[in-house]
Order: structure tokens, then sequence, then C-alpha cells
């Protein structure tokens, strides 16, 4: 159905939720503890269930078509397994014939599918700055029913942003278990005064019992107030152990009194909910990829500190483990933080990936790139603190910052381990030349000594800069990395980056948005633009 529904008369309110800090210390950014605990009504569960899109920590990728999270899987690897996506067949792929989704609005975050959807047939998740939540039929696109969650603002109330409607910029997460899909988006007119995470049914759209929650000036964590203008929601969402996590940064341009926070919010009894903040202003958290989790929290990373010049260390430019609803657990951050303060160069441009590295010591490693050129490898049980990586890789040949501003995704084949991610600038270091302009590269990560290289570069075109997803048939063979190229699907061989397909002119995607990727579903690639999804199957 197509028509709008109406939304939950009232929010709750937040102020049981009002976090506690720890005692102070020179970093900064003291873990909150989670609010007093409520009641909340009892989730539907409508419908067959479907549990795909899980993994362990870090093993092997998930088998099931449904996408229920940014790339794919907790680890944020952008790994889909898909049997009958050889190179062979993906050389032939063609826009998909009678798949016509569209819908109202502009889309920034990326879809998701879920296999056994409304009425127990696949489905398809968009959502856009107006607020809009739409289920599309797998099979033809049509609206199976929308959702709009509330006023998306027209300004964002400061000076800077270059948004608008600035209503849900995030990629949301599904729960097939409780048949549920999370949404984070900005609420007001022409400011935002305040951010809702909203629970719906994805049956018909409905709103679960005891949502939405408000984010607003009543959130706190011990000095440090959440500025609901100033705060932007652009991370991807997270759902790891029955918490969601929501994570905040500011908008384009850096203006207002904003925080990096991580919220958290019990999907079970929602009135239990926390948050921390970082101890600087301006250290957001604001990477499209979102957090990645090895099963203990996540992974966030952090930005560039505003009003640099400080000499000691808050939050800026770190790596930080979050965990229950609130607690900071672990941090890294490189020695130059000041340095990639005083540039721009923040930390939290990239997501992070958690990689399972077979031979090495310890074989859980975090990978997480910054704008600067630099990829670091850190050990996923102890992120290190200061300079504490395992490894420290640059990947351009430049110095400048703004090189870099992707969701990197992972994956493994006989060859080895590889890192795929996309650099604007910089020239990287090709193994045949030509760095220059937008290049998808593929780093090689391997064990004993623990090292990384640049294997192959390919060019992604002058369009916007958006994210790659990797595929193979059972895990390892076939390797594909697919991407989008001013507006065409390309993909390229995931060992040497040679190129497989791109689509013909005609088959342009429009409206692509930066740092957003295409999925993986029953052997057909499906990525979203302002109005429309597309999609591109084997003949």
């Amino acid at each position: 159905m197509n028509s709008r529904l109406s939304i939950l008369p009232a929010a709750l309110s937040l102020a049981a939720a009002t976090c506690t800090p720890s005692a102070a210390t020179n970093d900064g950014g003291t873990a909150g503890t989670a609010g007093t605990t409520g009641t909340a009504g009892a989730t539907g569960t409508a419908g067959a269930t479907d549990t795909g899109g899980v993994t362990g920590t870090a093993g092997a990728p998930a088998t099931t078509q449904s996408v229920l999270e940014k790339n794919k899987n907790p680890s944020r690897d952008g790994h889909f397994v898909q049997p009958t996506l050889t190179k062979a067949a993906a050389a032939t792929m063609t826009r998909s014939s009678g798949f016509a989704a569209s819908f109202a609005g502009n889309m920034w975050a990326s879809p998701l599918y879920v296999e056994n959807g409304p009425g127990g047939t696949g489905a398809f998740f968009a959502v856009t700055t107006g607020n809009d939540v739409f289920a599309l039929d797998e099979t033809t696109g049509a609206v199976k029913w929308m959702r709009n969650i509330g006023s998306s603002p027209t300004a964002n109330g400061v000076n800077c942003g270059n948004i608008h409607p600035l209503g849900i910029l995030s990629t949301p997460a599904i729960d097939a278990t409780t048949r549920t899909i999370y949404v984070a988006g900005a609420i007001g007119t022409s400011a935002i005064s305040a951010h809702e995470v909203h629970a719906l049914s994805i049956d018909d759209g409905t709103p679960k019992t005891g949502w939405p929650i408000r984010f607003d000036s009543g959130m706190t964590s011990g000095t440090i107030i959440f500025d609901p203008p100033s705060g932007n929601q652009r991370s991807a969402l997270s759902l790891v152990n029955g918490i969601l996590y929501v994570g905040y940064g500011g908008h384009a341009g850096d203006c207002g009194p904003y925080h990096g926070w991580v919220m958290g919010i019990n999907t079970a009894n929602p009135t239990q909910r926390g948050g921390w903040a970082t101890g600087g202003q301006g250290e957001a958290i604001w990477a499209a990829g979102g957090m990645a989790s090895d099963g203990n929290g996540v992974i966030a990373i952090t930005g560039n500190r505003n009003g640099v010049g400080s000499s000691s260390h808050l939050d800026s430019e770190e790596v930080v483990r979050v965990t229950g609803m609130g607690t900071r657990a672990d941090q890294f951050w490189p020695a130059s933080w000041q340095q990639m303060d005083q540039q721009d160069a923040d930390f939290g441009a990239n997501s992070p990936v958690i990689i399972n590295l077979t031979g090495a010591t310890p074989s859980i490693l975090v990978a997480a790139v910054t704008k600067d050129g630099y990829l670091y490898l850190l050990d996923a049980a102890n992120l290190g603190g200061q300079d504490g990586h395992l490894l420290r890789y640059k990947m351009t040949a430049a110095t400048a910052a703004m090189q870099i501003r992707t969701a990197p995704a992972a994956y493994r084949t006989a060859q080895g381990q590889y890192l795929v991610l996309t650099i604007d600038s910089g020239n990287p270091p090709c193994p045949s030349g030509g760095g220059g302009g937008k290049q998808v590269v593929g780093v090689r990560i391997t064990p004993n000594p623990l090292a990384a290289s640049i294997a192959w570069c390919a060019s992604q075109g002058s369009g916007e800069s958006t994210s790659p997803i990797a595929t193979t048939i059972d895990g390892r063979s076939e390797a594909i990395v697919w991407y989008m190229s001013s507006g065409r699907l390309a993909g390229v061989d995931g060992d040497t980056g040679a190129a497989i397909y791109t689509s013909a002119t005609s088959d342009t995607c429009s409206g692509v948005r930066r740092w957003s990727s295409p999925i993986a579903v029953k052997g057909r690639i499906v990525a979203g633009g302002d109005t429309h999804l597309c999609s591109w199957s084997p003949q």
C-alpha cells in the first residue's frame, strides 16, 4: 500500500537516560552509565522469522541472502556469498527487466533486504531524507508499504550543513527475529528540534510498542549536553546482542557545539538507554559505513577536534570500543593526533572493519583507515592506547588530508586476505602505475610478518566517491569487487583488479550518493539512488 501512515502521537522522554561520568582522566570522554530501568510493551513477532545475516566473531561470511545492516555483516566486511555470481556470469550482467523500484525522496543510505519480508516474500528497504521508510517488492519494485516517521527539517538550525531536507541519512538495522527495522532521523521543521530512533514492523510499517526514542538536550554525559541542531546522524546503525547503537557527529562545515556520541538502546526494553560522548568538541562519529562489531559492543572511530592546540588528548582521532549502553572499554589513537587535528585529517572519515587473518597472532584485527592515507591494523582484543598499532601502512604518496573517505570491505581468496577501499586522491602506489584520480584499491594483508601492500588499482571515474563490496561463490572463490562508477555498475577481479563488467551508459543509475554501497542478493547487484533502486543480474 502507498498511503502515508500516522506516527506515534508522542515520543518518550529521555529524562531517565541521563548519563553519569566516571572519574575524569586526561584523555577525556569518560564513559557514561545507562539510564534507570523501566518497562516497555512486548514486541510483536508477526509472521515467520528469518534469522539470516548474522555471523560469528569475524568468522565465515553469512550465506543467507538477507541483508540486515550496512555491508551485510556485523564486521562491516561487505562480503556477500553469491553461489551463482561467477566471473563468467558477471560478464553478462544487465539491468533487471521488470524491476521498477521508485519512491519519493533522496536516499543517502544503502538499501537493505529481507528474504522473508511482508507477506512471506522478499523485500528491499529504502529510507529518505524526507523521513520516509519504504518496503519494496523484490521482483517488481512496487511499494509494499511506506511509513513517515515525522517532519524532516528544511534546515538544521546551525550555520552549516549541505543536506536539506535532513531526515534519515543513515543505513538502518533490521532484527529479523522480531521482524523490526530500526531507523534514526532528525525531526523538526525549520530546524532540528530532536533526533528520534524508530522501531517499525517489517511487515506493515507499524510502530513497535515503547518507540520512538527521542534524543534531545535532556541527554547528558557528565557535563556534556547533547545538542540536537548541531548533531548529525550519518553513521549506519548497529544491532549487537540486543543493543541498538546509534552514532552522532556534526554537519559539513563543523559548526555548533557538537560532540561525537554513541547512544545505546536496549531493544527489548527501550526505557534502558544511555550514551558515551567524546571529551572534546567536534570529535564526530560520522562515517557512513557505521561501527564494526566482533560481538562485544561496537568499534567506532572519531574525527578531529575543533579548536586545536590542546596538549592533552581527549578523544579525537581515536578508534574506540563502546560496550553496553555507553561504556568506553578500550581505545587507540596515533601519536600524530595533534597534526591530524590541525590538517582536518580526521580518522572518523572512514568506518572500521573486523578481519579474521588466519595465521596471524592475534588473528582478529581491526582495520582502520585515516583520511590522510594511512592504514592501521589493531589487535581487536587490545586496541593498544597511543601508538599501540600492530601495523601502520601508507597507502598514498602525498601527505595532504581529504584523500580517503569511504566504507572499506574485506574478503579472502586463495591468494590472500584483502581490504578494498576507494581513494579520492594522493596517487596510491599502484603496481601498474597510473594511480592518479579516484581509485578503487585492493590492499593485500599477509601474516607472519604482518604486512600490507596495494595489490591492484581500478579507476572509479569522476562521479561521487562510493564504497565497494565483494562477492564470492563460496566464501573464497570467484572474488569480484563491485562499486558504482559515475552512476554505472562496475565489477573487477578481486585478485587482480582486471575489469569484468561495466554497465552501459544507458543503464546509468542516477543520484547515487557518496559513500553508499550496493548490495548483492540472489545473484543480483542492487544500488540505491535518489527516488529509486537499480538492479543488475546475469542474462
